[in-house]
């Protein structure tokens, strides 16, 4: 097979695999309400406002009496935004699981010219809202600015899996995917599909944890410009998606330079010399421009401090909540994915990377549980610094982006080692099951959100008859695209392990691949 044919063959794969996460996105875009996300109509007036290229000024009213309502006053923003935009209305859904989304609007907002509206989203980085405030723009209501600017960011973070997806596929083989299936929990769906910058976040960390997997395990990859393009490329989303963002990318890139060895690395990188000096000059600026905006705009009250016996204790329950909600908990945290789909998630997760921690050479298995141990350290840190003084909880989506490493590097380990084991017969079938559960848990994620929005939780397990709330087009063409795409994900799965596409690529092959780059 030519370089050529090879490159051609890995795209339509990785094209493949993404696919149906996208039918996903656009079924949970188009079936969750407007505003039924985690401060998504404050992201909706940021996004419009910086569509306006205005960031707003500081928000000077009084605050009321809880510590939130505190710190988010001194961070909030007075933005104005199109008047008939304006997402008045939107939060009534908010923390009431047993109601139906029937509260929302029913009318088009109505005024023309500017209002003035506050963000407590104010301090977030501006960057990434443009594309999604543009597309918002577009719309003459509330609900279609959502529609609208929710598809933008489930474009963006497709295009960020693909850009993962390939290198593992073209690197290592379709077999490599096997953690990604894992690692993409339906909450990393979930949050690619509402209007937030959380699910840019997290596809970002997936295509610069893909490329780190792939440089530890054939580091001539570095010599690849594409390699290192699409680095870039995602390394810049990641950094521009949230404040996190810097430290995710130095925990990946300090894993990769451990592995391969710094003087290799440099060595490798000084082989496309002009890429990587473009590569780097364009991580840098992004760096740079994160940093000035904090240092300008981002000061919040009430920060704690990780020497804090009190956040050390608290954070054991903080973090059992952050792992359900890194999971699956929908609409503004109310809304949980069923126990037994949870438990068949968060099993898949402790078997994949127990079985690679066992199965691991000494050198995986110690990547692994630094990994590990730095997203403990990192989640720890963030709850006690920002979410404990304010006795907020921390959430499983800011974590979600450093932890995808952790199934991602796993699934490699593992399938490495069944196929030079005697278990090798036993991996096709490892992979088609894990595609199957995992479609099928994707598909319950969706349904679940739709009944809660359509009844409420108390309200009957099959709603269609009785839904107070119908979304665009009506509840049975976004539950057949779900569908859809939870039956690609194990059809992709049952195709792939016709064919032995993991570790058959030689050196010879691989530095032909990196020389063409």
């Amino acid at each position: 097979m030519t370089t050529k044919r090879a490159g051609d063959t890995a795209a339509r794969t990785a094209a493949m695999f993404v696919l149906p996460y996208l039918l996903l996105m656009v079924a949970w875009a188009m079936s969750n309400p407007p505003g039924a996300a985690p401060d998504e109509s404050d992201h909706l007036v940021k996004a419009l406002g910086v569509a306006q290229l205005e960031i707003g000024e500081p928000f000077t009213g009084e605050a009321a009496g809880s510590l939130l309502a505190q710190r988010n006053a001194s961070i909030s923003r007075v933005v104005n935004v199109p008047a008939q935009l304006a997402p008045d209305g939107f939060k009534c859904t908010a923390f009431k699981p047993n109601a139906s989304a029937a509260c929302l609007p029913g009318r088009p907002a109505t005024g023309t010219g500017q209002v003035e509206r506050v963000t407590p989203i104010g301090a977030y980085p501006p960057f990434l809202y443009l594309p999604a405030g543009v597309a918002a723009h577009l719309g003459s209501t509330p609900g279609q600015a959502f529609l609208l600017g929710r598809l933008a960011f489930s474009a963006l973070s497709a295009t960020l899996l693909f850009v993962g997806a390939h290198l593992l596929v073209k690197w290592l083989g379709r077999w490599s995917l096997l953690g990604a299936f894992v690692g993409l929990t339906p909450m990393a769906v979930f949050s690619s599909s509402i209007l937030s910058t959380s699910g840019v976040e997290i596809s970002a960390a997936f295509a610069v944890a893909s490329a780190v997997v792939v440089i530890i395990r054939r580091p001539d990859a570095l010599l690849n410009r594409r390699t290192q393009i699409m680095l870039a490329i995602s390394g810049t989303a990641l950094v521009l998606s949230r404040q996190l963002g810097m430290v995710t990318l130095g925990v990946l890139l300090l894993v990769m330079v451990a592995r391969v060895g710094a003087q290799r690395v440099w060595q490798l990188l000084r082989g496309r010399a002009l890429v990587f000096v473009m590569s780097f000059t364009t991580l840098v600026a992004a760096c740079a421009a994160v940093l000035s905006w904090e240092l300008a705009y981002d000061h919040p009250s009430l920060t704690g401090t990780p020497f804090s016996g009190t956040a050390l204790r608290a954070f054991d329950v903080g973090l059992l909540s952050a792992v359900r909600s890194g999971v699956g908990n929908f609409g503004w945290l109310d809304t949980p994915l069923p126990q037994v789909a949870l438990a068949t998630w968060v099993i898949l997760v402790v078997v994949l990377c127990a079985a690679a921690v066992l199965l691991a050479r000494a050198a995986d298995r110690w990547t692994i549980l630094t990994v590990m141990a730095a997203s403990l350290a990192t989640a720890y840190v963030v709850d006690a610094t920002v979410f404990a003084p304010i006795k907020a909880g921390l959430q499983g989506r800011h974590m979600l982006p450093l932890f995808v490493m952790l199934p991602l590097l796993s699934g490699v380990v593992v399938v490495e080692r069944l196929r030079g084991s005697s278990l090798r017969d036993a991996l096709p079938r490892i992979y088609v099951v894990t595609g199957a559960v995992v479609g099928a848990v994707q598909l319950i994620a969706v349904y679940t959100n739709a009944r809660r929005y359509a009844v409420g939780t108390s309200g009957p397990l099959w709603f269609l008859a009785d839904s107070r709330w119908h979304p665009p087009l009506g509840w049975p063409i976004w539950l057949v695209v779900a569908g859809a795409g939870a039956i690609w994900l194990a059809v992709f799965a049952g195709r792939s392990h016709r064919e032995a596409a993991f570790g058959v690529v030689s050196e010879k092959a691989t530095r032909t691949q990196a020389n063409a780059g």
